[in-house]
């Protein structure tokens, strides 16, 4: 087995994190990132496709929300539309309250009860509880002339910012403003007041693609190893996700002269952080006659943290693949198994029963609530050391699950 080579790490960290940054989906650095990747696997003499798929690219520029006269500090929820108000403002804090008011020709003023979490997108099949279907079909019955979310921190799904915006989704065609609960909790005494509210923002429709590799086996069963490889916008992503890719470019490395019985994929998934997850949906319409033949799907996710093991956890495993993979794993200096969790790629695999494994940073709670989809997670935390081993550690897995699984 080739070693790793932990110099090619780095540059393809810079590459990412630093040359390209902001990899958001539509973008053209997004479109560049994915270029890069794929030539790097290529490279290495894995064969690769890029399916693509289309979507939306979206830019903002200036907000402006004032009540009464009175300046708040808002942000423009992703993906809204623009708009140029001047409109009285009604308010509701629950589903009730949003079944009995008009907000025609008004600006919707959301807190409490309706606040809570971000709004799953119209059209995510993957979570979409019945109160969020409630509470977005109610708004564009009721169709306001925009919505002012008055919202807290979600850093499950949101991350670290703040405010989380309540609905992120080009496929709802609201204007959609968030202000953190300080400057709601001044809105709301301006109820009687009229508000001006204009978002600069467009939707420019465009295409993005995965980027999948293949290194044939024995077999056309196959382990598939996956990372998302886009960001949220305005952020350079070095933890969430740059971390996950560079480990599977250096995985690839480390698979050059492979020749065993799995055939391996490397998928790197374009749209985990992007409301409607064309590229996960578009490799599950792709390969949902073969996901019987996966014998193992594993996503890194958050790996790399400074200061922080990586973790791991299963899914639908069986007691065999389990103890592989704690065998793997065994070295606690470097990775302690942690509970699951639910919010990235393996879920594709877990959801359409496939046995999943998920890698993320041990620092998970502190990484996804003040450093996640934010400016602030860059290649100055990520740890090269540790996503060498997490490499090695994957290549080793491959060895161990053709022996034993």
């Amino acid at each position: 087995m080739a070693g790793i080579n932990k110099e090619m790490i780095k540059e393809d960290l810079i590459e990412l994190c630093v040359r390209i940054g902001d990899r958001h989906v539509g973008s053209k650095r997004n479109q560049r990132a994915a270029a890069y990747a794929a030539e790097r696997l290529t490279s290495m003499g894995l064969t690769v496709t890029q399916p693509e798929f289309k979507c939306i690219d979206w830019e903002y520029g200036d907000i402006i929300l004032t009540a009464g006269g009175m300046p708040f500090q808002a942000s423009i929820g992703p993906y809204s539309l623009p708009c140029d108000i001047h409109s009285k403002f009604v308010t509701a804090s629950s589903v009730n309250e949003l079944e009995s008011k008009s907000f025609s020709g008004k600006i919707a003023v959301l807190h409490g009860d309706l606040c809570q979490e971000q709004l799953a997108p119209k059209n995510f099949v993957f979570y979409n509880p019945d109160h969020h279907k409630q509470i977005i079909s109610l708004l564009e019955q009721k169709n306001p002339l925009a919505i002012v979310a008055i919202t807290g921190r979600n850093p499950e799904v949101a991350g670290a910012v703040y405010p989380f915006p309540l609905i992120e989704d080009g496929d709802f065609n609201i204007p959609v403003a968030n202000l953190t609960i300080e400057e709601g909790e001044k809105l709301l005494l301006q109820e009687e007041a009229e508000m001006h509210l204009r978002i600069d923002s467009t939707r420019i429709p465009s295409t993005g693609c995965n980027v999948l590799a293949k290194k044939s086996g024995q077999i056309d069963d196959r382990l598939v190893f996956c990372a998302h490889i886009d960001t949220k916008k305005s952020t350079p992503g070095a933890i969430d996700n740059g971390g996950g890719v560079v480990i599977l470019l250096a995985l690839a490395g480390l698979l050059q002269d492979y020749s065993g019985k799995y055939t391996i994929e490397l998928l790197i998934n374009n749209g985990e952080d992007y409301y409607a997850y064309p590229g996960g949906m578009q490799y599950l319409a792709e390969n949902i006659d073969t996901f019987d033949q996966i014998a193992a799907a594993i996503n890194a996710d958050g790996v790399g943290l400074k200061g922080s093991r990586t973790t791991y956890c299963s899914f639908n495993a069986s007691d065999i693949l389990n103890r592989i993979i704690s065998n793997v794993f065994q070295d606690s200096s470097k990775f302690i198994e942690r509970d699951p969790w639910y919010q990235s790629d393996h879920m594709l695999f877990a959801m359409n029963g496939r046995p999943a494994v998920a890698l993320t940073t041990e620092d998970f709670d502190n990484a996804w609530a003040n450093i996640a989809h934010t400016a602030k997670d860059t290649i100055d935390l990520a740890d090269i050391d540790i996503l060498a081993d997490t490499a090695v550690a994957l290549r080793e897995l491959i060895d161990e699950l053709n022996r034993d699984l």
